[in-house]
């Protein structure tokens, strides 16, 4: 596994209570957008994401290896 892999977990539903129940639980609620693919509703651990980010010389801009549900693609963390 590479420095910059992020297994993340596919959620269900989506809006506000269902986010803030994730946060609760520990978990970051996130969208990934593919090149013409739906987007998917994701969960990610925060601790393994914040040591990810903080490891790279990119920062925020840091390409990441990222696994759901076994298939890997590559995305950019947009964090808000």
């Amino acid at each position: 596994m590479s420095d910059t892999a992020l297994v993340v977990e596919t959620r269900d539903g989506a809006g506000k209570g269902v986010a803030r129940k994730l946060r609760a639980a520990g978990r970051i609620p996130g969208v990934f957008y593919g090149n013409n693919e739906e987007p998917r509703s994701i969960s990610a651990d925060p601790t393994v994401l914040k040591n990810l980010l903080n490891k790279s010389d990119a920062g925020m801009n840091t390409l990441i290896d990222v696994t759901i549900a076994g298939e890997s693609g590559e995305a950019i963390a947009l964090v808000k």
